[in-house]
């Protein structure tokens, strides 16, 4: 095989996995350890799937400000300074407890002690505490809540299945089947896809189960472009181009389809490995060895000419002293 074929055959399938590697790397990860905010219907809505929601980080509290200028017990400048305080503190006569808080001392002394001796006989009470089971409301989370990524996914797939009413009260046509909207499905799939991203990042970066893990993130991309895109304009929209692509103000602003195009280029990247495969740099080489006839080895074989059968020459027929015709060639023509 000739080395430009070779290149041919290496690197489109090794640029096609680093791109997908990268992106979906950054992807999962950015959804599993990022967070955002949210408040409102959509935190009811996931507080009635169950989500907890992230503890609020407190702002960082600024010491020195809460010092005081002056010390509270400041030192004395001079000897003499010194020398008029222990003067005042010898001068004070000292005071009793009592007379330090007669208030206070009358007070205690005013309890009766078999009331004393009752209340600390009494027997524990103990208070239920019974948790409301009405569903959560937007009302109920008027301040923002902190959350991680993976859950804008939830809130998608929720608004997907159960995309609510019009402004004229009128039902909106969901995008998503209804059973994937039932208990907390949501919250399971958005969480199965950050995983499928990072784990289909990892492998398609290292080329193990490439063609699988292709085909993982083309499903969860076809997923994505049509909950965020080709599926509302279809079901949902009255002015979709060709009936599925979302109407932009600047239909030829290539901005105006930045993530269609994007989600698109990922489908067709994504395709490109599955069918292509993994390519020889990578771990699937390694572990499953090819054959000596296989394409990215030795090349395309070379087919071998069939052969022509030919006639068997004829018998030389016997030739006289007086013949003198000439004899047939020994290696006739067909």
């Amino acid at each position: 095989m000739r080395y430009r074929d070779h290149i041919a055959l290496t690197l489109p399938t090794l640029l096609l996995r680093i791109v997908l590697a990268i992106t979906f790397l950054w992807a999962g990860t950015g959804k599993i350890i990022g967070t955002t905010t949210t408040q409102g219907d959509n935190a009811a809505r996931l507080a009635n799937l169950g989500v907890s929601f992230l503890p609020d980080t407190p702002a960082d509290q600024d010491t020195e400000s809460d010092l005081p200028d002056e010390p509270v017990n400041p030192l004395p400048e001079s000897d003499s300074d010194v020398q008029e305080q222990i003067d005042d503190l010898e001068s004070q006569p000292p005071q009793t407890p009592n007379e330090a808080d007669p208030e206070a001392t009358q007070e205690s002394t005013d309890v009766d002690a078999p009331e004393l001796r009752a209340i600390n006989t009494q027997q524990p009470q103990f208070v239920h505490v019974v948790q409301s089971t009405a569903p959560a409301v937007g009302s109920d989370y008027p301040d923002p809540v902190r959350i991680k990524n993976v859950y804008k996914i939830t809130l998608l797939l929720d608004h997907a299945t159960s995309p609510g009413l019009t402004e004229d009260s009128q039902p909106i046509t969901p995008t998503m089947p209804s059973w994937m909207g039932s208990g907390k499905m949501p919250v399971y799939a958005a969480w199965a896809t950050a995983i499928t991203e990072l784990a289909a990042g990892l492998f398609l970066l290292i080329g193990l189960f490439t063609r699988l893990s292709a085909l993982s993130v083309t499903i969860v991309m076809l997923v994505a472009i049509w909950t965020t895109n080709i599926g509302p304009a279809a079901l949902q929209s009255s002015d979709a181009i060709l009936g599925f692509i979302p109407h932009a103000d600047d239909p030829w602003n290539p901005a105006s389809y930045s993530t269609l195009l994007w989600q698109f280029a990922i489908i067709m990247m994504s395709l490109s490995v599955f069918l292509l495969g993994a390519g020889p740099l990578s771990m699937d080489r390694l572990i499953f060895r090819p054959g000596r006839r296989d394409p990215y080895v030795a090349g395309t074989p070379e087919r071998k000419q069939p052969k022509i059968k030919q006639d068997p020459p004829a018998p030389a027929a016997d030739r006289t002293s007086f013949d003198r015709t000439p004899p047939p060639p020994s290696n006739p023509t067909p």
